[in-house]
């Protein structure tokens, strides 16, 4: 029920990061030079995504700083909810009771917000901006097979290496308790690998599966918000793997 519970704030949270990220796009584009980048925002954003773009930054009725300032607001209340049901789901894994006053737990639910929020939008970056990436390197190097199979394995390996720091991060400090680094990395390497494998095993299915004849725009909505309650599933199964192996220590 936890796990189901941060997988619905992160579908919250997302939609609200997307409503300040178009609101800042807008922001950008309506400065100096603004327009002047809407020829490489076309080349570089994923296909269909433009469509999404264009639909709200060029829209004279909608305000920028509005929905920038509505959006953060919300992005930061939600994520705050979701990494306290995390921590939540933590105690219940390794039988604690937090120790921590109010404030405190604030405080630490604002620091992993902060760490995992910011990773997040890196790693968003390396998506949106790895395949012109790919392309400019190519393009110097050559584009023989073993030059595209190395760059595809370098981006690869450098967001799996990002998601496993960020997960011990989070195990590290998300319970006010003795825990190192040697001691979280076991899990956050476990949970990665299988949020790795999941994450093709998934993408497989949605691109083989015929369900837009059965749910129309709503597809999409369903599928992300059952990726992340797996994806939620995997992190506190990484906790989980930190916890037996500190029981069964001597």
């Amino acid at each position: 029920m936890v796990s189901q519970a941060v997988a619905f704030n992160m579908f919250l949270s997302f939609f609200a990061t997307l409503l300040a990220v178009l609101g800042m796009v807008r922001l950008y584009l309506e400065g100096k030079g603004g327009q002047e980048l809407v020829p490489q925002l076309q080349a570089i954003l994923p296909p269909g995504s433009w469509q999404l773009v264009s639909s709200f930054v060029f829209r004279p009725d909608v305000s920028a700083w509005y929905s920038t300032v509505l959006g953060w607001i919300g992005t930061l209340l939600v994520g705050l909810q979701t990494v306290k049901l995390m921590m939540e789901g933590f105690h219940m894994i390794s039988g604690t009771r937090s120790t921590q006053s109010f404030l405190g737990r604030q405080l630490r639910a604002f620091l992993l917000f902060a760490v995992a929020a910011c990773t997040w939008l890196v790693a968003v970056a390396l998506s949106v901006f790895g395949r012109p990436l790919r392309q400019l390197m190519m393009n110097k190097f050559g584009d023989s097979l073993l030059v595209r199979a190395s760059w595809s394995g370098i981006f690869s390996l450098a967001a799996m290496i990002m998601v496993m720091l960020v997960l011990a991060f989070i195990y590290r400090f998300a319970e006010p308790r003795g825990a190192t680094w040697s001691s979280v990395l076991p899990g956050a390497a476990v949970a990665t690998g299988l949020w790795w494998a999941a994450n093709e095993l998934f993408g497989i299915y949605v691109r083989k599966t015929q369900y837009g004849p059965v749910y129309g725009g709503l597809a999409a909505v369903i599928g992300l918000l059952g990726w992340m309650e797996l994806s939620v599933m995997l992190v506190f199964l990484g906790a989980a793997w930190n916890g037996e192996s500190d029981s069964s220590l001597p």
